[in-house]
């Protein structure tokens, strides 16, 4: 996503105007509000916000997994390395361009994701090797010979021995298991990788191994991330552009010198201010007051209008436009309305 958009055939992934919504009897969930969202290939594009953002969502809509009551994004379209996965119909309603039997052999050939939790994203009664091989089976089409030859040269390339791969998922650490869960989703050198808060249940120094490996990995395979994370030091280490999501919306856009030298928007502001000053030990933090909105009451202007310290009267009944800022660089704010570039906040 930039001012002079990109070049369709350097583009893995072009998500426009991406709306889902869970409907019920008594209420209609705004998980996704019009986000537009574009990576092209070979780069790592980091998707950060509070838990409840939209970021888990905008992944499954990726892979046809939005689960019920929605099923499906309610608006919107989403490209993959040129292929509709979905498209806009002509009574405007967001449909599936692919059959399930598409979207199946589209998952973990030609995107792959790493769950959050690697203790819950492995079954416990097979071995890691049959459960990488299984992959390989179903997107190769080779025999359980040849699947557990690629199984072993995963593990092997995640750094766990190859004769490994008849041990079961409980006799691995935290780590050893995220490092398994990556090698799953790496067997068939998938186009798009989604990690998903990829180092949230591990140590620090665990999760600087992993990442370190998984910057390998992409380098060597060329592969396309999207990184959904909570964490801006993960942001400032593996990724080459950020999104800013809020409530659904992304709400600041840039590469990382406009998000962490050039931040614009009062809730990435926010996000910085909450980090602890390693020069300052003794400096308070600066949490961002109150909490998300509900998705199934969001404020009918700026969602971060209840907890903004810059909020204008004009942001509690108009929702911001994007404001491009520079080629690379755009904002959701009433505070740049009519070409204003005020000065970071």
């Amino acid at each position: 996503m930039s001012n002079d958009m990109n070049k369709t055939n350097d583009v893995m992934l072009d998500i426009k105007n991406l709306v889902v919504e869970f409907k019920t009897e008594d209420e209609t969930v705004q998980a996704i509000n019009g986000i537009d969202l574009k990576i092209n290939k070979g780069k790592t594009h980091g998707l950060v916000g509070e838990t409840g953002a939209g970021k888990t969502t905008t992944a499954l809509s990726i892979l046809n997994l939005v689960p019920f009551p929605a099923e499906k994004p309610t608006a919107g379209t989403i490209e993959l390395d040129g292929v509709h996965l979905y498209k806009t119909n002509e009574k405007g309603e967001c449909v599936p361009a692919l059959t399930e039997k598409d979207y199946q052999s589209i998952r973990g050939e030609k995107v792959a994701m790493i769950f959050q939790d690697p203790m819950t994203a492995l079954n416990p009664i097979f071995t890691v090797g049959d459960q990488i091989a299984e992959s390989v089976r179903l997107h190769q089409n080779v025999d359980q010979a040849k699947a557990m030859e690629r199984a072993r040269e995963m593990l092997e390339l995640v750094g766990i021995p190859a004769k490994r791969a008849d041990d079961y998922p409980h006799q691995f650490s935290g780590g050893m298991k995220q490092r398994v869960v990556i090698a799953m989703a790496l067997a068939c050198n998938p186009s798009l990788l989604i990690a998903d808060e990829p180092t949230t249940a591990l140590d620090v120094t665990i999760q600087a191994q992993v990442l370190e490996m998984m910057r390998g990995l992409r380098d060597k395979f060329g592969t396309s991330v999207l990184m959904i994370t909570h964490d801006l030091g993960i942001i400032a280490e593996m990724c080459d552009e950020v999104s800013v999501m809020y409530a659904g919306r992304i709400v600041e856009y840039g590469n990382l010198e406009d998000i962490f030298d050039n931040t614009r928007h009062p809730y990435t502001q926010g996000l910085f201010n909450s980090l602890p000053n390693i020069e300052d030990r003794k400096a308070e933090l600066k949490p961002i007051r109150g909490l998300m909105p509900n998705p199934a009451d969001l404020p009918k202007g700026c969602a971060f209008c209840p907890r903004c310290d810059y909020a204008m009267e004009i942001c509690k009944t108009v929702r911001p436009e994007r404001k491009w800022l520079s080629e690379t660089h755009c904002v959701e704010c009433h505070l740049y309305d009519d070409g204003k570039d005020v000065s970071k906040l």
